[in-house]
């Protein structure tokens, strides 16, 4: 395919192929290729035609490959007459289409979207649901399932199109509907909210993504690219063909979207000085954080539109005869807190909110978006999920933890008279912590209850994980309380206590044998030094030690 790209780079400097220019300022465009795929655009002209035909014949003949005409078609563009496009076509014997359909799983329309070009996404999913038998999944699992699979099926179409919101929110149905098990035969209970089950995992959450604001996040990237001299081909299409920052009627629906996501992209990131000529002075955020002049203060008529390095003087300093006449001190004093602009920086570089990488992170402003702050991994709801016990217990505490275990309402059942003070727990718990423990432990409600052995280790008869333990053992009192219920079989454990512990130390034998290991993921944040409120001062302090136990500190008054 490389010297098929060679002769039709060939015959355009001979003149004879003429592409299509993507407006005034952009490139000419001839061809497209990823792997055996191959879009060829030029002039809707008989000799332009024969042009093409005559590259691909050469090209065959040299490689031994065949055009297959039944597998190529022509767009014409809406301004090309009838009686052309019909002579144009009897030239190689190619049909004519409206729409080259789905790309790489991208429908190519050359429209805005509708709900039917998107209908093979919501096939996909509804058939790995069919294939996947919820009945025989835990909760666990189909929230994995849901998660890593359902969410993955629109992903790749997000990068690059407005997914209509009506199919988005019948895919988030599927997953509500696959999650909690529901059937066509029969509805059940959803325990919990979805807004609940869309927040992250460490704010009471699973972690699931609201996908019509995950579909902002990804079309944000693109927004970043545009505005950040990204050299991408579609880059100089869009710049080269759209030079107005206002969309008209006429204007891709790409372009308009991205238009519209503009606002969005302006709050969540800021500004780092390089050489000043990107920055808006007085209407980008690059001062303290987040701080945009315009709102703070009128700025004079005649400063309107400077750029960063406009407001520094002939040696290189911030232009204060320029700015103290009307700014307010406590301005210039941000102001002066940084470095003022110099070309040996190098470009201005968009950072996003909470980051402190060029680098756009879909994760990252997806967050912003959802107003989630930074990753706290020391709240309760994080530490359930570090617990060493099967995934199937954590999400069977994750649900007690919101009070959302089905009980006997009838017998005025709670979820914790079932996990802790129902007579036959009673009795495992008493097997379990020694006497002088027992005060703390059998006090409090759910929540109080579930905090207090989530963050501390109870003095126990057993010397492994107290929080492993305490878990299996929720779960064990659960288990076996349903299973009385609904299966007259069974029978509880002649020792329960000894039951429990040989699930805990199965889980750790198999964990550390499998070598299973969970990485933790690294958080970048943005932070930049703020000077004292009025009337204090400021010690700024760091340390370091290493491993052969040698440390140093430090600190800036």
């Amino acid at each position: 395919m490389d010297k098929l790209s060679h002769l039709i780079l060939h015959a355009v400097e001979q003149g004879k192929w003429k592409g299509i220019k993507a407006g005034k300022h952009g490139p000419d465009i001839t061809h497209l290729m990823f792997a055996d795929d191959l879009l060829l655009f030029g002039e809707a002209s008989e000799r332009q035609m024969k042009c093409v035909t005559d590259t691909l014949e050469i090209f065959c003949d040299m490689s031994g490959q065949e055009v297959i005409i039944e597998k190529t078609s022509i767009i014409f563009s809406r301004n090309v007459e009838r009686s052309m496009r019909s002579r144009l076509l009897h030239i190689p014997g190619y049909k004519e289409t409206n729409s080259f359909g789905n790309y790489l799983g991208v429908p190519l329309t050359g429209r805005v979207p509708k709900r039917a070009d998107f209908q093979y996404m919501l096939d996909q999913v509804s058939a790995k649901l069919t294939a996947w038998k919820a009945n025989h999944l835990s909760f666990a699992g189909r929230v994995t399932l849901a998660k890593s699979v359902i969410e993955a099926v629109p992903i790749y179409p997000m990068m690059s199109t407005k997914i209509p919101k009506s199919c988005l929110a019948d895919i988030q149905r599927m997953q509500r509907q696959f999650i909690w098990g529901d059937t066509d035969q029969k509805k059940r209970f959803h325990a919990i909210g979805w807004d609940t089950i869309t927040t992250p995992k460490w704010q009471g959450g699973l972690g699931l993504r609201n996908l019509e604001v995950m579909n902002k996040a990804c079309l944000l990237k693109l927004n970043w690219k545009l505005q950040s001299g990204c050299e991408d081909l579609w880059c100089k299409v869009i710049n080269g063909k759209y030079a107005a920052s206002t969309s008209k009627v006429t204007d891709s629906s790409l372009r308009k979207t991205l238009i519209e996501l503009e606002p969005l992209l302006q709050q969540h990131s800021v500004w780092q000085v390089g050489d000043g000529s990107v920055i808006d002075a007085w209407s980008d955020k690059w001062i303290d954080g987040d701080l945009r002049l315009d709102q703070h203060m009128t700025i004079p008529s005649h400063l309107h539109g400077l750029k960063v390095r406009d407001i520094v003087d002939g040696n290189g300093y911030w232009n204060w005869s320029l700015l103290a006449s009307w700014m307010p001190e406590e301005y210039q004093l941000k102001i002066a807190a940084i470095h003022p602009p110099r070309q040996e920086n190098g470009r201005d570089i968009r950072v996003g909110v909470g980051g402190n990488s060029s680098d756009f992170s879909v994760a990252s402003m997806y967050s912003n978006l959802c107003g989630y702050q930074s990753k706290d991994e020391n709240t309760v709801w994080s530490r359930i999920w570090k617990i060493k016990c099967p995934e199937r217990i954590r999400s069977f505490m994750w649900m007690a933890m919101h009070n959302r275990l089905l009980t006997n309402s009838l017998k005025k059942e709670t979820t914790i008279h079932v996990l802790r003070d129902c007579p036959k727990a009673v009795e495992v718990w008493t097997q379990v912590i020694p006497a002088q423990s027992r005060g703390p432990f059998f006090m409090g409600e759910l929540h109080h209850w579930c905090n207090l052995n989530i963050r501390i280790s109870f003095e126990c008869r057993w010397h492994g994980d107290w929080h492993a333990l305490w878990v299996t053992t929720c779960h064990s009192l659960w288990s076996w309380r349903n299973k009385e219920l609904f299966d007259d079989d069974f029978t509880r454990p002649y020792s329960p206590l000894q039951a429990i512990m040989r699930k805990v130390e199965y889980y750790e034998n198999s964990s550390m044998l499998a070598g299973v290991m969970n990485p933790k993921q690294q958080t970048i944040a943005m932070i930049s030094w703020r000077s004292p409120s009025e009337g204090f001062i400021k010690l700024n302090t760091d340390g370091a030690c290493k491993l052969d136990r040698s440390a140093g500190c430090g600190g800036v008054l």
